[in-house]
């Protein structure tokens, strides 16, 4: 089981590695997109929801980080299974359904922890992103 730290580790560090860099791409374009034209409600919600995809690709893609290590190492019988697995998992919903062997439960709980550790990141990061709409929106109201 101590020896499954190393791979939970890599693991957190490459979904860390993905959402920071992610996040920072999509702050940059944003930041290039708002900062010409004039802003209606619409085009906030706009910006949001697309903001929205772009976190859920990257959870998503973490999932199946994931998955391919499990599928790697035996513990799940196919690509599909995996992906379910760790889907459930990430995201802490935990059905239980499917067990991975006793040998890999200690990287199925450090997944779990990646998982509210990146989501936190992400709704710390749509936070900010709703609280610049939201200032932005104000000051150009004050200022007509």
């Amino acid at each position: 089981m101590a020896i499954n730290l190393i791979p939970a580790f890599a693991l957190l560090a490459i979904c860390v590695a993905i959402h920071a860099t992610g996040l920072s791409l999509l702050l940059r374009w944003m930041e290039k997109r708002t900062q010409h034209g004039k802003r209606t409600m619409w085009k906030d919600i706009w910006l949001l929801v697309r903001v929205s995809w772009i976190i859920v690709a990257l959870h998503t893609l973490q999932i199946i980080i994931f998955a391919i290590f499990y599928l790697d190492v035996g513990s799940m019988p196919d690509i599909h299974t995996a992906f379910y697995f760790s889907a459930v998992t990430y995201t802490t919903v935990g059905y239980g359904d499917i067990l991975i062997p006793e040998a890999w439960r200690g990287l199925a709980g450090a997944e779990a922890l990646t998982g509210i550790l990146m989501t936190g990141l992400s709704t710390g990061f749509f936070f900010m992103i709703l609280s610049r709409v939201f200032i932005h929106t104000n000051r150009s109201k004050d200022q007509e």
